[in-house]
């Protein structure tokens, strides 16, 4: 019989996604698909102040501003033309679980 047939999901894992999944969720989504995002939107919607909650990323981030591929302006955070070859290494400074899946996974996916 067929889970589904016998009332339950199909499925054998699952993650539940906390607030700060979805915040992060919805920054990372914005800087990838817009290729910029608005603080003020981020803080509506999730009731935080951006620069506050982000510290740590903006920080990560101070690097790929130097190198012009990316401007952290006072109101939002724009990815140039030369970014967009590097999206994934400036999406991931949004990534809270990236340094704990690098100590504990080898990686088999690369970014440049």
């Amino acid at each position: 019989m067929l889970q589904l047939d016998a009332g339950s999901l199909p499925t054998s894992l699952g993650y539940r996604m906390n607030q700060d999944d979805r915040i992060r969720k919805f920054v990372i989504m914005r800087l990838m698909c817009d290729l910029e995002l608005e603080k003020k939107s981020v803080e509506r919607e999730f009731g935080i102040v951006f620069d506050e909650y982000f510290v740590q990323s903006l920080l990560k981030l101070e690097e790929l501003v130097r190198d012009g591929l990316v401007e952290h302006l006072p109101e939002r955070i724009v990815i140039g033309h030369p970014g967009r070859v590097v999206l994934r290494n400036i999406a991931m400074c949004f990534d809270a679980y990236l340094d704990s899946i690098n100590r504990s996974k080898p990686l088999f996916s690369r970014t440049i």
